[in-house]
């Protein structure tokens, strides 16, 4: 017969080698409690279905007090789970799976069952039961872990808000803005300074108490609201360590919030009705109650994709040049760039960083559970560059909300020489980049060759540019063209749907370059149709994808591109030059079967609106 308290004491001794033990924030219990919220939460446990019941270790963390880990032991492996998991008094899993039923009523649980007398023979198995749900997942870890990489798995594990319900929100938000004339840059602003301001938990304790029913006629709450929203967002930036130059850049664009009428008069009309002025303190409320849970939980990622959603409502505009790269393409960029984890990443005009977003979340992915890793890969292997006062401030919130990686976001020009200085001290082995459209052809094409000059030799570009760069026959575009494949070898030219950057309307495609190695006439280019994402036009919520095919789609076009394959109606491979069309449309065979008479006059329509918004070729 075997003997627990053996395998009690090898999972002491796993508590010592994690760090649980002689941790002033670790509170570790063996086989009872003291918390009365825990003994109340336990007082049916047991398990044979009457009184009390506890697991061998009950481990609490003052720094975390909302999770908790339960640990269940048995002597022999034999006993470490049963089939169906419901025999609670022989089996570690099934044990500990029934304590953490009783305590997800109050906390987080990660319940760990332990069974074996020897280090050589022991199991371990993790399970997360999520607050308030319904049931638990198996965590594939089978070493036992320490308590920062449990904290992990439970904020990757949290469940998010859904996409779609995340631009309703961007959406609700830009519309409030909007009904009180505050312009789409101004709304970024807002929203950002907001979200860094509820970080600082003592203004979002006092924001509320600035309007008060008592308050005198001559007293204007907005006028201490918004001082103290801006002290907050200092508070916060300098927590973060974010140093003083660039916290001088940020804090400069929040405090425009200061000279908004809308937002600082003590009075508003409404419905021609002068009423006290609570807009900027509702919105306040409603961001902390809405969406700042996902920050309280750490879900970073949540709350960066609804700060992505909000952005390109507010922010895109096609006049000024920006134009935000929707997220599933910010994804698809990692995998044409095949990003890994020891990658360093360059965006050059990184607008809000999404595009540094989507390279840190497959290179944390990649690089497993070690959290060493992902430390250097937030603040030594992303590297972005915006000259916009108001887009830098909010790729350094983007990335500061995500934990980190705002270390190398840098103000200014790119084409300046320090900053090529700095991008290429930096050893950047991929760039990815949307280059601003308004400064036109040539100007896009040499964002892209100031990049791939940064870049390390075979080291990969991947662009996404206005359609007419790739196509356009005018004489200095082509120059440009021909000059850059002198250097840097085109890999793929992709077309993507026309309403790709909906509702701002742009005709864009994709292109792929490998740095510093020249073009050849004997190396063939793959063009891919990649037209249809799945994604469809959807009024208040985007451009969405009901059917959810985006996964296999993204899957298709991948595996097409990766292996260089001509698929009919999907992709051709070509030998091109700088002077010829970079585009799928002017080599693929048309299947002339598909060509109905609505299609035909479709694409005659927008061709002749192409030919009238692109002017006549010269050369």
């Amino acid at each position: 017969m075997g003997n627990e308290r053996k395998t009690e004491r090898l999972v002491r001794n796993f508590l010592s080698e994690q760090g649980y033990a002689n941790n002033d924030n670790v509170i570790i219990e063996e086989q009872a409690s003291d918390n009365p919220r825990i003994d109340k939460l336990l007082k049916q446990a047991s398990k044979t279905g009457k009184g009390k019941g506890y697991p061998e270790f009950i481990i609490t963390f003052k720094n975390q007090p909302q999770n908790i880990i339960a640990v269940e032991c048995k002597a022999s492996v034999a006993k470490h789970e049963s089939k169906e998991r419901n025999d609670f008094k022989n089996y570690a899993v099934d044990g500990a799976l029934l304590y953490a039923s009783y305590l997800k009523d109050g906390f987080n649980v990660i319940a760990i069952a332990v069974s074996g007398e020897t280090e050589r023979e022991v199991r371990v198995s993790h399970f997360l039961w999520l607050q308030g749900k319904h049931t638990y997942k198996d965590i594939s870890d089978k070493n036992f872990l320490d308590p920062a990489s449990l904290f992990k798995i439970v904020e990757k594990q949290s469940q998010p808000l859904r996409e779609e319900e995340l631009v309703k929100k961007a959406i609700e938000y830009n519309e409030l803005l909007h009904s009180y004339s505050i312009p789409e840059v101004e709304r970024c602003t807002v929203i950002s300074s907001i979200l860094v301001a509820l970080q600082d938990q003592g203004f979002a304790n006092s924001f509320n108490t600035y309007h008060d029913d008592n308050n005198p006629e001559d007293y204007n709450p907005n006028d201490d609201l918004i001082k103290a929203l801006l002290s907050a967002c200092e508070t916060v930036l300098k927590r973060n360590k974010i140093d003083a130059e660039k916290q001088e850049v940020i804090l400069r664009e929040y405090g425009k919030i200061k000279s908004n009428h809308k937002l600082q008069n003590r009075v508003i009309t409404v419905a021609r009705k002068d009423e006290r002025n609570t807009v900027l303190r509702d919105l306040i409320l409603d961001v902390m109650t809405s969406i700042m849970p996902y920050i309280e939980n750490n879900v970073y990622d949540i709350l960066g994709k609804f700060y992505t959603q909000f952005i390109r409502y507010a922010g895109s505009d096609s006049k000024t040049g920006l134009v935000l790269t929707p997220p599933h393409i910010t994804d698809l960029f990692c995998d044409l760039a095949e990003i890994n984890e020891n990658d360093i990443v360059l965006d050059p005009c990184c607008g809000t960083g999404g595009f540094l977003v989507s390279a840190m979340k497959v290179m944390i992915a990649k690089a497993g559970n070690d959290l060493q890793k992902h430390k250097r890969i937030k603040s030594e292997q992303l590297v972005g560059i915006e000259q916009r006062p108001d887009m830098f401030s909010h790729a350094c919130s983007n990335m500061m909300m995500r934990g980190d990686g705002k270390s190398h976001i840098h103000f200014g020009d790119c084409f300046s020489s320090e900053n090529i200085a700095i991008a290429k001290a930096a050893k950047p082995t991929k760039a990815l980049l949307n280059p601003p459209y308004d400064v036109g052809e040539v100007g896009q094409l040499e964002f892209v060759e100031n990049s791939l000059e940064c870049l390390e030799k075979g080291g990969i570009c991947v662009a996404i540019c206005q359609m007419s760069v790739a196509v356009s026959a005018k004489s200095n575009v082509v120059d440009v063209r021909m000059r850059i494949l002198e250097k840097h070898r085109l890999e793929a030219v992709l077309s993507v749907p026309d309403d790709l950057f909906y509702p701002v309307g742009v005709v864009t495609c994709i292109l792929v370059f490998k740095a510093k190695e020249p073009h050849s006439s004997s190396k063939k280019t793959f063009f891919g149709y990649f037209r249809d994402d799945g994604f469809i036009k959807q009024k208040h919520q985007g451009r969405i994808d009901p059917k959810n095919q985006w996964n296999e789609i993204r899957s298709d076009w991948t595996s097409a591109y990766w292996n260089k394959e001509s698929i009919p109606g999907l992709s051709v491979v070509k030998h091109v030059s700088g002077s010829d069309e970079w585009c799928a449309e002017a080599y693929m065979d048309t299947d002339y079967s598909i060509v109905t008479k609505q299609v035909f006059e479709n694409t005659v329509k927008e061709f002749a609106v192409y030919q009238i918004t692109t002017g006549p070729k010269d050369g």
